[in-house]
C-alpha cells in the first residue's frame, strides 16, 4: 500500500510541474524552466538623463542551454518599454525612480520569467564635475563638464579611471533662457552637510553676483538681495568669496570683508551680509581670503590692515561653536605666537615684515588645519613654510614640531606661474605657459620636474575633491584637459592623460573654475 501512495505522489508531481500539454494533442513534454539571474550588479543604482545603461542578461536553465527554445525579451522602466534584446543598451530619456524589469517569455508555453533592479534617474547636472567661468563674446559664460566614470581599471600605480565626460557649454543661459551677465570675476561653491550645494558667480557688470542651484543650474537669487536693505555697499567690487558652515565672507577689492551669519544651515541664503568691519581686538582685519578647508572651524586671512595701520600677517575668522553652545562665529583673531618662539629662518606669521606672500593653501581634518605657503624674501629667495593649527573652541595653537621652513629650488619664476597644491598628496603643480610641472615639497632636493605639455597656455588649475586624484586644466584656447595626478613622480607619460574636450570645443576665455561636488563627499 505504501509503495502505491509513493508512486501516485511522484506521478502527480510530474504532471503538475514537470510537463505541459502541447495544445491538447496529448503529447506531454518535460518543462525546461528558466531562472533569470540578477543583472547590473556591478553598476550604480542611479544614473542621469542622457547616460547609457548597459545590462547583460544571464539565464539559468533547468536542463541544458535552452537551445531550440523560442524566447522573447522585454525590458521596461517606469512603464515604458526600453529594450527587446537579450542585453539592454538604453540611452536614458526619462527622469524617474522605479525598477528596470526584464521579462523573458517562453513562446511555446506562455510562461514568463522575470527579474528587476531598482534604478533612480536624475538630472545630469546633479553630478560631480568641473564648472568653468569664462568670458565669451563680451559676456559671462558658465560651463559644466559632468564627470562620467564608466570604468575603474588597475594599472601598476593603482586605480585609474575611464571617463566619458559630458560637456554642457553656457549651461546657465541654456537652463535659464537669459544671459548670466558681464564682467566675470570668480565662481565658488557653497558646501553644506545638509544642503545639496549651490554656486555663486561674482561679476563686475550687470546684474552683479548670481547665486545658482548646484543641482539644476537654475538661478536662485541675485547677490544684491543677500545684503541688508538689498543694497551693495559703497564701492563694492567683490573679488573672492568663502563659504563655511555658519559664516560666509566676501572679499572686496580694497580688502574689506563683508560677513553673513546664517540663521539655519538648511538654507544657504538664510541671513544677510553686513558692512560692519571685521575686528581683531581694536584692529580692523582687511586683506585677502586664503584657500582653506571650512571643516577646520575657521578660515585664514592675509591681513594687510588699513591705510592708517598697515599689516602683513595672518588672521583667523572663526566659524565654530563650543561644546556648551557658545558661538564664536564671526570672531576674528591674529594667529598666535608659538611656544618657544619661531624656528630659525621661519618667517613669523604674526608679522611677515618685508616678506611677500606668493601662495597659500590649506586642508583640514576637522579641528586641525594643515597649511602650505610660499613667501619671497627681500633678497629674492623663495621659502616654503608648512604648519599645523589645532583649534580648541576659538583658541588656536601650533601642533608640536609642525613649523617647518625650506628654501625652494632656485631658477623658477614662481610669481608668474599658476600654482596649485594637491591636498591629496605632497605635490605642488606649477603651470608656466603651456607647460605643467610638479614639485614634491617634502623632497625639495628632487627639484621641479616637467609633467605635461599642452597645445595652449594654462589659465586655470583645479583638482577633484573627495575622489580619484585628477587635475583639471583650463587652457587659453578654450579647451579643458584632465590629467591623472596619482604618483606623479613615477607615472609614465603615456599614463598621464585622462580626458580632454573635443578639438572643436571653445569654452571661452578662462576666468575661474572649481570642481563641483554638490556636497557629495
Amino acid at each position: 500500500m505504501k509503495i502505491r501512495y509513493i508512486f501516485l505522489y511522484f506521478l502527480l508531481t510530474l504532471l503538475s510541474v514537470g510537463c505541459y500539454d502541447d495544445k491538447g494533442n496529448n503529447d506531454y513534454r518535460l518543462l525546461n524552466t528558466i531562472e533569470v539571474e540578477p543583472f547590473g550588479e556591478d553598476s550604480y543604482p542611479s544614473a542621469a538623463f542622457g547616460d547609457t545603461i548597459r545590462y547583460h542578461s544571464v539565464l539559468r536553465f533547468a536542463s541544458g542551454t535552452g537551445e531550440g527554445m523560442r524566447l522573447t525579451y522585454e525590458w521596461t522602466f517606469a512603464g515604458k518599454r526600453i529594450g527587446e534584446q537579450p542585453d539592454l543598451f538604453w540611452i536614458v530619456d526619462t527622469v524617474a525612480a522605479d525598477n528596470v524589469i526584464l521579462r523573458v517569455t517562453d513562446e511555446e508555453t506562455g510562461l514568463v520569467y522575470s527579474k528587476h533592479k531598482p534604478l533612480r534617474i536624475e538630472s545630469p547636472y546633479k553630478s560631480r564635475g568641473w564648472v568653468i567661468l569664462t568670458e565669451k563674446n563680451g559676456k559671462s559664460s558658465l560651463n559644466f563638464i559632468r564627470e562620467m566614470i564608466v570604468n575603474y581599471v588597475m594599472d601598476e600605480l593603482g586605480v585609474s579611471l575611464v571617463l566619458e565626460n559630458q560637456v554642457f557649454p553656457d549651461i546657465y543661459k541654456e537652463i535659464n533662457g537669459e544671459d548670466l551677465g558681464t564682467g566675470p570675476v570668480e565662481v565658488s561653491e557653497h558646501l553644506s552637510t545638509v544642503a545639496p550645494g549651490a554656486i555663486l558667480v561674482l561679476q563686475e557688470g550687470n546684474p552683479g553676483g548670481v547665486d545658482i542651484d548646484g543641482n539644476t543650474f537654475k538661478r536662485d537669487i541675485y547677490l544684491q538681495e543677500t545684503f541688508v536693505n538689498q543694497q551693495f555697499p559703497q564701492d563694492f567690487h567683490p573679488v573672492k568669496a568663502t563659504w563655511m558652515h555658519w559664516l560666509d565672507v566676501i572679499e572686496n577689492q580694497d580688502g574689506r570683508l563683508f560677513t553673513r551669519l546664517k540663521y539655519t544651515d538648511n538654507l544657504f541664503n538664510s541671513g544677510y551680509f553686513i558692512t560692519e568691519p571685521v575686528m581683531a581686538g581694536e584692529d580692523e582685519v582687511r586683506g585677502h581670503l586664503l584657500d582653506c578647508d571650512w571643516k577646520a572651524g575657521y578660515t585664514l586671512v592675509h591681513d594687510r590692515g588699513t591705510k592708517e595701520k598697515p599689516q602683513n600677517r595672518l588672521a583667523a575668522l572663526f566659524d565654530c561653536k563650543s561644546f556648551w553652545g557658545t558661538s564664536y562665529v564671526g570672531r576674528a583673531d591674529i594667529l598666535p605666537e608659538p611656544d618657544g618662539g619661531w624656528p630659525a629662518n621661519f618667517v613669523p606669521l604674526t608679522d611677515m615684515g618685508e616678506h611677500e606672500l606668493i601662495y597659500f593653501r590649506g586642508r583640514a581634518d576637522w579641528s586641525t588645519g594643515y597649511f602650505f605657503m610660499i613667501v619671497k624674501t627681500p633678497d629674492g629667495r623663495y621659502l616654503q613654510q608648512t604648519f599645523e593649527l589645532d583649534r580648541a573652541d576659538e583658541k588656536l595653537s601650533y601642533a608640536p614640531g609642525s613649523l617647518a621652513v625650506t628654501e625652494m629650488p632656485a631658477g623658477f619664476d614662481y610669481e608668474n606661474s599658476l600654482l596649485y597644491m594637491l591636498v591629496s598628496d605632497t605635490y605642488l603643480v606649477l603651470a608656466q605657459g603651456a607647460d605643467l610641472y610638479y614639485y614634491n615639497y617634502q623632497s625639495p632636493e628632487d627639484g621641479i620636474k616637467p609633467y605635461w605639455h599642452f597645445g595652449s597656455p594654462v589659465k586655470g588649475i583645479v583638482a577633484a575633491v573627495g575622489g580619484q586624484p585628477q587635475i583639471g586644466c583650463a587652457l587659453e584656447n578654450g579647451q579643458f584637459v584632465i590629467l591623472n595626478a596619482r604618483a606623479m613622480k613615477n607615472r609614465p607619460e603615456n599614463m598621464r592623460l585622462y580626458w580632454q574636450t573635443a578639438p572643436d570645443v571653445n569654452l571661452g576665455e578662462v576666468v575661474s573654475l572649481i570642481y563641483k561636488t554638490s556636497s557629495q563627499f
